[in-house]
């Protein structure tokens, strides 16, 4: 039957009959029927409930403050994914040297260790990297800034190729000239090639020492002797020579002299060392009134001091 609980009415004030069940159960069936006090009652626990949500405001987004964008755009990255992601950046950075920090890095205490390791053949450290020529044995350092002659690596290149092609060798026998050319050159952009810094390897006598040529001064006057008889017009003046040994008892000759000629003025520095029946010859040469340039003294000064036979 219809039933409401309210006080105020009743099933009798209706005149409804109560049903009787088909079950066991004596009890009547009810279903509440709205009224007047519910409306009431509704109407009154309405203000509350809006009081209630006006106490609690929605927090508002400030984008300065890191947690709670983090917290307002969702749940924090895994320290994991936040490490993979800083490593990855710090990779990019260091690889691409971006703005020079992986050279500063390197160049950090002098740059012994970094330098040890051949990692300046990638990055330039203290403003210098290394030339590392494996194939023919040297080492040396040349100044970061300074590019390699093109013309001169794809003359050595082709060298390379032809005397280690597949192809079979021709029977007839042509006589070839054969020119020391540098194996490495190195020069200011948009010079004209005369300041420049060169490795020259070139086979000499079985068993050939640099001692064989007595002192650093005594073999400096025989080879500047040897360029004044192919050319009397030139003028060559020595203004200094030393040696010196490294780990493995090479001996190496560094002598500095001037050339003059009818339409030229040069200032070299050059180092000599032999090994395996080979000599090596390390020159510098500048035009004479580039050699005031303190700084480029001290780029030859370095390039002479790390030459190095392997």
């Amino acid at each position: 039957m219809l039933h409401c609980s309210c006080p105020p009415c009743s099933t009798a004030q209706w005149g409804l009959r109560q049903p009787r069940c088909s079950g066991q159960s004596s009890k009547p069936h009810t279903r509440r029927i709205p009224c007047a006090s519910d409306n009431k009652q509704r109407g009154s626990e309405a203000p509350s409930q809006q009081a209630g949500a006006g106490e609690k405001k929605e927090p508002q987004l400030r984008i300065t403050d890191p947690v709670q964008t983090i917290a307002w755009g969702g749940r924090q990255p895994s320290g994991r994914r936040a490490l993979l992601s800083a490593l990855t950046g710090t990779s990019i950075v260091l690889i691409s040297n971006l703005g020079g920090t992986t050279s500063a890095l390197l160049g950090i205490g002098g740059g012994d260790t970094a330098r040890r390791a051949h990692l300046d053949t990638l990055y330039p450290i203290r403003g210098y990297k290394r030339c590392l020529d494996s194939q023919n044995g040297y080492e040396f350092l040349y100044p970061s800034k300074w590019l390699a002659d093109q013309r001169l690596l794809r003359r050595y290149a082709a060298r390379v190729e032809q005397q280690s092609g597949l192809d079979l060798p021709s029977p007839v026998r042509r006589p070839q000239k054969r020119v020391a050319e540098p194996t490495a050159a190195f020069g200011p952009a948009g010079s004209t090639g005369e300041e420049n810094l060169s490795v020259v390897v070139a086979p000499i006598a079985p068993g050939f020492e640099l001692q064989s040529l007595g002192s650093a001064e005594q073999a400096a006057a025989r080879f500047l002797s040897t360029v004044i008889s192919r050319n009397s017009q030139l003028e060559t003046n020595l203004i200094h020579s030393s040696s010196r040994q490294d780990g493995r008892g090479t001996l190496y000759y560094t002598l500095e002299y001037t050339v003059k000629g009818p339409a030229f003025f040069r200032h070299n520095l050059s180092v000599y060392a032999a090994r395996r029946n080979l000599l090596y010859t390390l020159n510098g040469q500048a035009a004479e009134e580039r050699w005031q340039d303190q700084k480029l003294v001290r780029q030859f000064q370095q390039a002479a001091a790390s030459f190095n036979i392997l």
